[in-house]
């Protein structure tokens, strides 16, 4: 293949920049970008989007590609991240692929800024876009945006040095990286000066199209329709021109903007373009792919900023090398404005309550109450990764939801399904076929999640007969049990054949109640029978399989097993007594198992042999209703007759608030070495600060502290407009 000579599409009359700029500066910018983006790492996880790139923890490098493709993504990237991760196996060093991939894409920049314009607006390119606070919100966030931008940068390099086989591996590069690489290959082409025969052109094309379009084929087909059904029920659906003005006011202010600061980042750009209008052919260039993506967002919500990344490098050329010296007077501007953004986004990573706080929320709990033997099924498999990195443990007993058949929905074990609220009908057959396995007896709302816990009912049932007759001619003919024994976390299955005397006048719910030795509550489950009692007719058998889940919390010891009706609306929960006068009738008795660590880390040692492992304290929704819970874990090392405690936290004032226990949560004696799992809550708005958790029991003993942010905060890293931020 013939060479050509690099040509300059930018014509300047100064020389290029003295050997000053050959290496110094372009280094001594690389370390100062280096530096700022490894003190801009966020400590954990910014949001749900990053733990994509978490899937590679938790499946071998055939599962991973299956995982990807579920999800419509182009492979390398996560191809590449397979590999770190195995050289480098710790989870935080996920998010070390993206400074390595930016600082990449600021060298490959830096060259062809100077090859095209000279060294000194090499510099200067390499200047601005080191410091635009999109491109460091991306050099910061843990996907797969800066190796994007770094195989844009070569690619118009190559294809401006006319090096047409190199130009088609990064044109691979680029598309298997992000499918709006796609739209770059255009630009990337039409930079090249001078006339070039057409059905070459196109050959190539076709050639850089092939391995996406094979990928696209093998491995998309079937998850593209729902990924783009999914996706277009997003509620947010901008024009084009807002879309336009999103990513203007993004590169000009970065993510962490609100929407008038985001003007305000948008009138900036528009100013560098009319102040860089010597840059006709590059912003031409820019514009393409941009229409493109323009286009795409009249019937798909695809209106990111980030998803335009690989515009980067041209734009910092533009703004370098497209003014006169005396309209590069704005650089000024331009940079005080991104160091600006890129203070903010740092200040949203560490105040806002993202999506992430909730979700860590609902692994502890998860973490906690479940089983040992539980399995869980996710079905997002992003929720999957997170919940793996941050308890590995769980790794063995987690699963995608796909491994549950709805046509095949059999489960030998517990098994919890946690679904994205958003695609109810994508998860929602897969708990329908599991209820008509078993019951369930766990179901709560977390933000964005619902969850389930079912548990298999095994046939033939030990049915015993029984004949309570209660009120209103409803009488349980017949119970069968299968769990005298369980252990805390664990169920406990009862099955309740019903038969109506007449037609009952109302519609009642059936509880299954544990209760202690002094008839007080201490856990349970309500139902209502399928059908409900206002349709039974005379003489027909209703069977109703039930699931108590025994709380993590509970003490070891026996338990009344209690089964009785109550009315379903209007009469205060009024209950149908039994023709003995009973409000409920005794199954028998339920014994608790202990919940013994076989080894428990280290932790805070409390006076009596009491050790305390705190997990965290979460702001979350569960079921409707705000609440900050504090999680913990605490073990004894010799029998206690009574485990009287509470949790308390003291605000940033000083003032003391008692926690409330959890859901029917009581003192009772612990045998040693017995483990405990509490989530206590408070229920009410609490103002902004540093709080401190304290336990008391035998004194009052500092546990933890957490940080609540200010209020105010709405943020969305996909459309600054939509951010509400305080300051």
């Amino acid at each position: 293949m013939r060479e050509h000579p690099s040509p300059r599409i930018i014509h300047q009359g100064q020389a290029p920049g003295g050997r000053c700029c050959a290496l110094g500066a372009p280094l001594g910018i690389l370390l100062i970008a280096f530096a700022f983006y490894l003190l801009g790492l966020p400590a954990s996880f910014v949001h749900n989007d990053e733990a994509h790139g978490a899937v590679v923890w938790i499946y071998d490098l055939p599962g991973t590609l299956a995982a990807v493709a579920r999800d419509s993504h182009p492979p390398l990237y996560y191809l590449v991240l397979w590999g770190w991760l195995r050289l480098v196996p710790h989870p935080f060093a996920l998010k070390f692929v993206s400074p390595f991939f930016a600082l990449l894409a600021l060298a490959l920049t830096y060259r062809l800024v100077a090859e095209a314009a000279g060294r000194r607006a090499a510099a200067g390119a390499m200047l601005l876009m080191a410091f635009n606070p999109l491109f460091f919100a991306l050099a910061t966030l843990g996907r797969m945006y800066p190796m994007a931008i770094a195989a844009a940068a070569l690619g118009f390099r190559q294809a401006l040095r006319r090096r047409d086989g190199s130009w088609l591996l990064s044109a691979w590069a680029l598309t298997l990286t992000h499918f709006y690489g796609l739209l770059f290959l255009p630009a990337q082409r039409l930079l090249i000066p001078g006339w070039r025969p057409r059905l070459r052109e196109l050959g190539r094309m076709a050639l850089a199209l092939l391995p996406i379009a094979g990928w696209s084929l093998w491995a998309l087909g079937p998850s593209m329709a729902h990924t783009v059904r999914t996706l277009s029920r997003i509620p947010v659906r901008p024009t084009p021109l807002e879309v336009l003005a999103n990513l203007m006011g993004a590169l000009g202010i970065g993510m962490g903007a609100d929407g008038r600061l985001g003007m305000l980042g948008a009138l900036a750009v528009a100013l560098g373009i009319l102040a860089s209008w010597r840059a006709r052919r590059l912003w031409g260039a820019m514009a393409l792919p941009v229409g493109l993506g323009l286009l795409l967002t009249l019937r798909f919500p695809f209106y990111a900023a980030r998803y335009f990344a690989p515009l980067l490098p041209l734009y910092a050329w533009a703004l370098a090398a497209g003014g006169s010296a005396r309209r590069r007077a704005l650089w000024p501007l331009l940079l005080s404005l991104g160091l600006y953004g890129i203070g903010r986004t740092w200040a949203v990573y560490a105040n806002a309550p993202i999506y992430a706080e909730a979700q860590r929320e609902l692994y502890a709990t998860l973490f906690e109450t479940a089983h040992p033997t539980d399995r869980i099924a996710f079905h997002g498999y992003w929720n999957q990764a997170e919940m793996a990195l941050f308890y590995p443990e769980t790794r063995p007993r987690l699963l995608p939801l796909e491994a549950i058949r709805p046509a095949d929905s059999s489960f030998p074990t517990r098994t919890w399904v946690v679904g994205v609220t958003f695609f109810q009908d994508l998860y929602r057959p897969v708990v329908e076929a599991l209820a008509r396995e078993g019951p369930f007896d766990v179901h709560a709302w977390y933000p964005m999640a619902e969850v389930f816990r079912f548990v298999p009912w095994e046939e033939p049932a030990p049915w015993r007969p029984t004949g309570v007759r209660f009120e209103q001619g409803i009488v349980l003919e017949a119970v069968a049990w299968l769990d005298p024994v369980t252990d805390p976390g664990g169920s406990i299955r009862v099955g309740l054949r019903w038969r109506a005397e007449g037609i009952p006048e109302g519609r009642y719910v059936v509880f299954l109640h544990l209760w202690d030795e002094q008839g007080r509550y201490r856990a349970g489950v309500d139902r209502e029978p399928d059908p409900p009692t206002s349709e039974w007719q005379p003489g027909q058998l209703v069977t109703q399989t039930l699931a108590l889940a025994a709380p993590p919390f509970l003490p070891a010891g026996r338990y009344r097993l209690m089964v009785g009706l109550y009315e379903r609306l209007g009469s205060g929960w009024r209950r149908l007594r039994t023709a003995e006068g009973a409000e409920a009738w005794q199954i028998g008795e339920a014994e608790i198992r202990p919940r013994l660590a076989s080894a428990f880390a280290s932790g805070i040692p409390l006076p009596g042999g009491i050790t305390v492992r705190p997990q965290g304290a979460w702001r979350t929704t569960l079921d409707g209703t705000p609440r900050l819970r504090v999680h913990l874990l605490w073990q004894t090392d010799r029998p206690l007759p009574d485990d009287t405690h509470r949790l308390w936290i003291r605000g940033p004032d000083g003032t003391m608030r008692p926690l409330d226990p959890p859901e029917g949560w009581f003192p009772g004696s612990r045998i040693a070495g017995e483990e405990a799992a509490e989530i206590w809550e408070w229920r009410e708005p609490l103002p902004p600060g540093r709080y401190q958790v304290f336990w008391e029991g035998g004194g009052l003993f500092p546990l933890f502290a957490f940080r609540i942010p200010p209020e105010g905060y709405r943020w969305d890293y996909d459309w600054i407009f939509r951010n509400r931020l305080p300051w």
